[in-house]
Order: structure tokens, then sequence, then C-alpha cells
């Protein structure tokens, strides 16, 4: 039997988070736009949001980061989760920050991915996902990024 830490059963999580918007929802979107700005101010390459309401029972959103390289990437998540901390959102788990090539980083209503160019290429996880809704962030200001690809 695989162990993946505590499932809960769907009656026990989160009530029908896909029903209805409500103002929880509205949280989540500003914090998971200000985790874009956050790694855009961070000179992450790629930014990309996407609903995942429709098609997971375990998270909201993806949020998609890419850098150059895992310097870049380490420095993105260590933003990301300081300044998550001020405002009193803790991460329930952060894999991967040791290597720094794809960080997983679990606030169980969005879910971060920051890879290296190289992992997001590969792994292409905007692929698996292509039919979720992307969610448009505040990109005025924001050079280089445009509907989530790299220019």
């Amino acid at each position: 039997m695989l162990s993946w830490g505590v499932i809960l059963p769907i009656s026990d999580r989160k009530n029908d988070k896909k029903s209805s918007p409500g103002p929880k929802t509205g949280k989540i979107l500003a914090t998971i736009k200000t985790v874009a700005r956050i790694a855009d101010d961070r000179k992450a390459d790629y930014i990309k949001i996407l609903d995942m309401r429709s098609r997971l029972t375990i998270t909201d959103y993806f949020i998609i980061i890419s850098a150059k390289n895992t310097r870049l990437t380490r420095r993105i998540e260590e933003e990301i989760c300081t300044q998550l901390k001020k405002t009193s959102k803790y991460p329930l788990n952060i894999n991967g920050a040791v290597e720094g090539n794809w960080i997983l980083i679990d606030y169980d209503d969005f879910v971060i991915h920051i890879f290296t160019d190289e992992y997001k290429e590969f792994y292409d996880l905007e692929r698996l996902w292509k039919d979720s809704k992307e969610i448009k962030w505040d990109q005025a200001g924001a050079a280089g990024h445009k509907k989530g690809r790299k220019i």
C-alpha cells in the first residue's frame, strides 16, 4: 500500500469548493496573483496560473513558474514563502528546494511549481493540464510575460 500521508475522504475535504466562488475564493485569487507578482519581481522567466477546481480535488490552483537557474528558483521560493508568512499563510509542504530544479510548494488551496527552464520544458505541466482555465494576473509593468509565454 502506498503511503501519501494523510488523505482525507472527499466528503471531509473543503465543502463543495467548486460550486460557489464565495469570499474565500476572492482571497485565494488575490494571494495567487500576489505570488505571480513576487515571482515576476524576482526575475521569473515564465508565470502561468491555472484554475484546477474542475480537474482536481486536492487543490484549486496551480501556479507554474520558471527561471533560468536553480539559484533563481530557490530565491523565488524563499521570497514567496517570506512574503506569504507576513500574511499568516504557511505552506503545508515544500519539496525540491535543495536541488532547485523543480520546487513544489503546497499551500492547500494552491500549489506553486517553480522550475528551471529546462525542467519546465521537460515536464510540460501546461500540456498535461491544457484544458484548465488560465487565470490572468496583473501583468502591467511585468516586462516579458504575455499569457504565460516567454518572450
